[in-house]
């Protein structure tokens, strides 16, 4: 089995090369929780997540639900990457996506976690799906609107590039900031116990509604002269502070639920 996991790793990673979609947070935003995660962890839920991954840190596997997008064999995960709704619907009220969402993914892949029927190729998988996806739904824009595909049809500038918005809040906002993901992680590891405890213990529904009531302030666009959007400092200044908190409390979220995951 071990053999199978590290051939299957390798053969995933290779895919990354070729892999041209957007990516929720990017790597590095994706590295950043898990790392944070990871500095979290129990040893008990250490010990047993590394019995599962071989060693491979939660950031190493946090990228591979986006790498594997290039293959056909795994098209059919694309829609477990956000949840569409609009302003005046409610959970209850909303039409889901029949082929899944971000909130019916999480709560899929805890199950296999937890199942001892599953095999561990498969508890891998439902990890690193797991591992992504706590990333995912903590950017805003992957509890998006459907008419703009969570901010993918915004066309705009970022210091006069030509990008969209759902690539700023993805990967833009974090590069600006110049470090790796493990400098990243340094940088916002000091948090106090009181947000922690504050944090924990909330729904998948509840983590969704927070980013549903974040998404709305990335609309404000500054625009140039022509009347065209084109986003630098102070959409910088304005914004970093909430990317921050939602790379924060995505990490130490991953890390209470895999303490409690991987328990035993």
């Amino acid at each position: 089995m071990k053999t199978t996991i590290i051939l299957f790793t390798a053969t995933v990673a290779l895919t990354s090369f070729i892999n041209s979609h957007a990516h929720a947070w990017g790597q590095n935003g994706h590295r950043i929780i898990g790392e944070l995660a990871q500095k979290n962890l129990t040893q008990a839920a250490q010990d047993n997540i590394n019995q599962l991954t071989l060693g491979e840190s939660l950031a190493q596997m946090s990228t591979w639900a986006d790498e594997i997008r290039s293959n056909p064999n795994w098209h059919h995960a694309s829609p477990w990457h956000y949840v569409s709704i609009e302003d005046d619907e409610t959970w209850k009220t909303l039409d889901r996506n029949p082929k899944g969402d971000i909130i019916e993914g999480l709560k899929r892949f805890e199950k296999v976690l937890i199942d001892p029927k599953a095999s561990q190729l498969e508890k891998w998988q439902a990890l690193a799906f797991y591992v992504h996806f706590v990333g995912d739904i903590h950017q805003p824009l992957h509890v998006g609107y459907n008419h703009d595909h969570g901010g993918n049809k915004i066309k705009l500038k970022w210091f006069g590039e030509e990008t969209n918005l759902h690539s700023v809040w993805d990967t833009k906002l974090i590069e600006h900031q110049k470090l790796s993901y493990t400098e990243f992680t340094d940088f916002i590891s000091r948090i106090s116990d009181e947000n922690m405890k504050n944090w924990v213990g909330k729904s998948y529904y509840d983590w969704a509604d927070e980013s549903k009531s974040l998404r709305a302030a990335a609309y404000n666009l500054e625009k140039n002269r022509d009347g065209q959007p084109d986003l630098c400092w102070q959409y910088v200044y304005d914004h970093t502070p909430t990317i921050k908190l939602r790379l924060q409390q995505a990490g130490i979220r991953l890390a209470d639920k895999l303490n409690t995951l991987f328990a035993k």
